[in-house]
């Protein structure tokens, strides 16, 4: 059980040990694979959206592909922010990318390194006091919150499956309202809800995209940076990062656009402790995160993964 009020801050990196792409990743599947997801995305759908496929979007996606391609930005979010006419195709190569991705995730001991299994070592954090059937009661009393910028549910479905399977022949829906006394905030949005959480727009885990009808709705899911003006789940977000004891920013790649969509460092209270990974980053990149956290009392930021931060720093 965690008592301190505690939130983690994720990044591109808190998802990769799940199959899921990074930042630069990310960018180079849709510049190699976005013309091809979105055709055989229409081809699945029917005749005559193949039709509108070959009359028009294939030439919109080659043009997208190769602008942000020549353009150099390191990610697809940045890109769309700086080029906001490219949004709706931008969103929807997103979309593709993490569906796929979706369908050949893997957790617990079938991951390809499991020694990275971070969200295997929170979750027994979680339960560890968690003794008797029915304490799963108590789940819900981890003072624990996410403020995510990935757009999976990786993190739902895993909570979801392990709360479940844990406590065994208890009512699906009392397990949900343990799950939804956590906050997982998607700043950017998410591409669904899963097939349990009261949203609009609900797609179970891992469905094939050939049965997904991305033009209802799904698009309409994402956010970009410019329009964090539209996005109220921010102030929720800034609330709780304003309150933390404690701050674990994980596979978080620091980037100046997203600390200031966070309002970081300017409302950090100075109670704060501030743990981070700095994975493959040099020691002078390290430094520099640093000095951005120069007046939170304790910091300790560090070029190792998700998983080894939280044995030494949870």
């Amino acid at each position: 059980m965690i008592k301190e009020k505690t939130v983690f801050i994720l990044g591109a990196g808190a998802s990769c040990p799940y199959g899921y792409p990074t930042g630069w990743e990310l960018r180079q599947q849709i510049c190699s694979q976005f013309v091809n997801d979105i055709e055989g995305y229409f081809n699945a759908q029917g005749e005559r959206d193949r039709r509108l496929f070959a009359a028009t979007e294939k030439y919109n996606a080659e043009r997208f592909v190769e602008i942000f391609r020549k353009s150099s930005i390191k990610s697809i979010d940045l890109f769309l922010a700086r080029n906001p006419e490219f949004k709706s195709i931008g969103k929807w190569a997103i979309i593709l990318r993490i569906f796929a991705a979706e369908q050949t995730s893997l957790f617990r001991e079938s991951m390809r390194n499991s020694s990275q299994d971070w969200y295997s070592y929170l979750f027994q954090k979680l339960t560890d006091d968690l003794v008797n059937k029915e304490d799963y009661t108590q789940f819900g009393n981890n003072n624990i919150s996410f403020v995510t910028f990935n757009y999976d549910r990786s993190l739902e479905h895993f909570l979801y499956e392990s709360l479940l399977n844990s406590f065994s022949g208890i009512d699906k829906k009392k397990i949900v309202n343990q799950l939804d006394r956590i906050k997982i905030i998607h700043v950017f949005g998410q591409i669904a809800g899963l097939d349990w959480q009261d949203m609009p727009s609900r797609i179970e885990y891992g469905r094939e995209t050939r049965y997904i009808d991305i033009k209802k709705g799904l698009v309409d899911n994402l956010k970009i940076i410019y329009e964090e003006n539209d996005n109220p789940t921010l102030k929720e977000a800034h609330n709780l990062i304003s309150e933390a004891e404690r701050i674990f920013f994980l596979g978080f790649g620091y980037a100046r656009e997203n600390l200031e969509t966070l309002k970081i460092p300017q409302i950090l209270n100075n109670r704060l402790q501030i743990y981070g990974t700095a994975l493959n980053f040099t020691k002078r990149e390290i430094e520099s995160v640093q000095e951005i956290f120069q007046y939170v009392p304790l910091v300790y930021i560090d070029n190792v993964d998700c998983l080894t931060l939280l044995r030494e720093s949870l």
